[in-house]
């Protein structure tokens, strides 16, 4: 199985969440790579996952305008969609809210099969190790739902 993550990030926690999210895949044999909207060369693969942080209230553009330029290729592409946010420190009634305003709008944009979204909280300064173990079990189910055998 192949997986590519395409993700853009601000001040690193995407990347980071991205990071964690490549190491799980190499450790049960998967064959992933992640690059920025703008460094992906391929998208021969199985999987693709998108991220992207909430900056101003929306996801980033680069991430968005990729979506948009890539709706072809994306149409037969199985996807997982995650957004990095600070939303949930208001609570879970935030929970609808991120789904609907954040997560939906790279839905809307998308063309590929959306098989799975999440929302992790970021952080700004120092890295939130409490994360992490949240995003590997995330990614690990994403890619159960299309190789049981993962």
């Amino acid at each position: 199985m192949k997986v590519v993550i395409v993700y853009d990030t601000k001040r690193g926690s995407t990347k980071q969440i991205v990071d964690w999210m490549v190491e799980e895949l190499k450790s049960i044999g998967i064959e992933v790579s992640s690059m920025r909207p703008n460094e992906v060369d391929t998208l021969d693969c199985d999987l693709i996952v998108v991220g992207s942080l909430i900056y101003w209230e929306k996801p980033l553009k680069s991430i968005t305008d990729f979506l948009r330029a890539n709706q072809d290729v994306l149409r037969e592409k199985n996807m997982a969609v995650f957004v990095v946010c600070m939303a949930q420190i208001f609570g879970k009634h935030t929970d609808r809210y991120i789904e609907r305003r954040y997560v939906g709008t790279l839905k809307k944009v998308s063309s590929g099969k959306i098989i799975e979204t999440c929302a992790f909280r970021g952080w700004l300064t120092r890295v939130d190790y409490n994360q992490r173990e949240k995003i590997k079990n995330w990614i690990r189910r994403v890619v159960g739902t299309l190789n049981p055998n993962a």
